[in-house]
Order: structure tokens, then C-alpha cells, then sequence
């Protein structure tokens, strides 16, 4: 189905190492590969790891990733890379880190990768102001910003720049778990001031449900992307937006070829393109598997062997 293809393709940022799986590095990569070889790829975005085990990138990638060739390597890794928080003493040392690590794999023969994201904590405006000139111009960074409070004073720091902010959805514990109201607030305040975003954490299934093991009601994947979509075209008010991010069944949308649809609010392929290219980017998420399967389940993608839309 075109519209679920273009509204879920290359959305997932696999983050094995992360909790709840919590994987070992050799694990993590493994899957990063089974899933970047076959025809789920489609649905695949960039491997996400931490600036202090890069080196540990490097050697667990040998063997699983393609070798490097000129003048371009054909399935080459992208890699988002997780630093410290903008501001603090360790962030220009990670940069630096960044840098040799891109260097090390553009050399013929070595585990073909590329750091093109970066993500970072931003405590205020101030942390953003002064290490986006520090960024280098061939990665985009994402700034993680608190939903505790409003968000807007930072997101107005992202304005203009090729920058995006970034969003924890969920966690291991119900504190971890921001309101819909909360979330929905920081989502209008990027699409009114042309922000992209992703987000991270408790987005493995589908739609919104409740998390015994979390101890909390969890968003679902498609509540906000199809959230995002209808936000960024002006499809629903902060209300409407509240409503779809708290969506539970999948009878309260309707899915056909070329659109979607919740309460006679409908947005076209068209739109849910546009939507993915410049606002709604990416989740991270420490599963592959569990997004894959629920949407399976919901018959809007084929299981096998084609592995692709519907």
C-alpha cells in the first residue's frame, strides 16, 4: 500500500545497544545487517551508536558491512552517533572523534560507514546557540529537547538552521512517558516554526497501548507520523493532534492506496511525502522486529517474500 510505504519508509533507527533490549554490540550489529541485506530494508534508517564505542564499531562491522570502494560503496552504512550534551566539555572531543571515525571508513577495503547524524542533550536555547557553529556541515544534528516543559524557547533556536530536534517518547518507567498534551504541544511548535524532528523510545508498536512492563500507556509509531502529517498540513488543531497521538484501534483509521484518513480528515500521498522529507524524519527504536510485525498484522504491509508494500 503506497501511502503506509511512503509514511513508514527508512523510518526506523535501529538502536539495539539502548534499553529495554539492551543488546551486546555483536548482537546489535548482526541484526543491523540481517535486516540492511534483505527486503525489509525498505523500512530500515540509520544504526544508532554512542561517540564512546565507536571503536568498537569499527571492529564488530568487519565482515558485516560492505568493504569501501571508489569513489562511492554501494549499501554503505549510515550511522547516527549519539554525543555528549551541547555545552559540556566532552562535546568537542566527541566531534573530534566523529571526524576520525568518517575518515578511517572512506579508506579502500575498510567496513564501509558514515556518521551523517549526530544527536545531542540540549538543557536551553543557549546549548544550541553555541554548538551549532561547532557542527560539521555534512551531518545533521538532532537536539534532544525536554517535553517537562515548554519546548518552544529551543525549538526557536532551530529555526533556519539544518538542524532538527528530537523527542523521547517513552522509556522503561511511567515518569519516562510524556503526556499526549505534552508531546502534541512540542510537535505544533515544530511544524508552525518549519522544525524537523524524530523521536526515540517507546514507539515499537503500531498504535497507542499500555506497556505492563513500562508500567504505562505507550504511543504508537503510526499515532505520530499520521499526527505529524496531519499537523504539518494543517489538518487538525493542538486538539485534533492530541487525539490521533491517544489513536488505539486500527478501525479508527482508514488506509487506501493513495491516502489516509481518521474522522474525515485525509492526507494524500502527496502529503505524507512531503511530510517525511522535511518534518517527520525518523524514530529510534532498540526493536526492528516489533514495528515490522504490528504492521504486518494490520495487513498494510506483506510479510514475505517480497518483504516490501503491499
Amino acid at each position: 500500500m503506497q501511502s503506509v510505504h511512503a509514511l513508514v519508509a527508512s523510518i526506523v533507527d535501529y538502536a539495539g545497544l539502548y534499553p529495554p533490549a539492551q543488546l551486546d554490540p555483536v548482537t546489535t550489529v548482526r541484526n543491523y545487517a540481517h535486516v540492511h541485506g534483505s527486503t525489509r530494508q525498505w523500512m530500515l534508517g540509520r544504526l544508532i551508536w554512542p561517540v564512546a564505542q565507536l571503536d568498537l564499531l569499527s571492529v564488530q562491522a568487519v565482515g558485516h558491512a560492505p568493504d569501501a570502494v571508489l569513489p562511492q560503496t554501494h549499501g554503505a552504512w549510515a550511522i547516527s552517533c549519539v554525543l555528549s550534551p551541547a555545552g559540556t566539555s566532552e562535546f568537542e572531543a566527541d566531534l573530534a572523534r566523529v571526524e576520525a571515525f568518517n575518515e578511517r571508513h572512506s579508506e579502500v577495503g575498510a567496513a564501509a560507514m558514515r556518521i551523517d547524524s549526530l544527536e545531542m542533550r540540549a538543557a536551553d536555547a543557549t546549548s544550541v546557540e553555541r554548538a551549532l557553529p561547532m557542527l560539521p556541515d555534512d551531518m545533521f544534528p538532532y537536539f534532544e529537547i525536554s517535553l517537562d516543559s515548554d519546548p518552544r524557547g529551543v525549538i526557536a533556536a532551530l529555526v533556519g538552521e539544518e538542524a532538527g530536534a528530537k523527542f523521547r517518547t517513552g522509556g522503561t518507567t511511567p515518569q519516562a512517558h510524556p503526556a499526549a498534551a505534552d508531546l502534541a504541544r512540542a510537535l505544533h511548535a515544530c511544524a508552525s516554526a518549519g522544525v524537523p524532528f524524530k523521536a526515540t523510545a517507546g514507539l515499537h508498536r503500531a498504535l497507542c497501548h499500555f506497556n505492563t512492563a513500562a508500567g504505562s500507556k505507550q504511543f504508537g509509531f503510526l499515532n505520530v507520523l499520521l499526527g505529524a502529517a496531519f499537523i504539518d498540513h494543517r489538518k487538525c488543531d493542538l486538539d485534533g493532534l492530541t487525539h490521533v497521538l491517544n489513536l488505539d484501534s486500527v478501525n479508527d483509521i482508514e488506509f487506501s492506496e493513495h491516502a489516509l484518513m481518521w474522522k474525515g480528515v485525509r492526507v494524500s500521498l502527496d502529503e505524507i511525502e512531503e511530510t517525511r522529507s522535511r518534518f517527520a524524519h525518523s524514530f529510534g527504536s532498540c526493536s526492528f522486529e516489533e514495528p515490522w510485525d504490528d504492521l504486518v498484522a494490520m495487513e498494510v504491509v506483506r510479510a514475505l517474500p517480497m518483504g516490501g508494500p503491499a
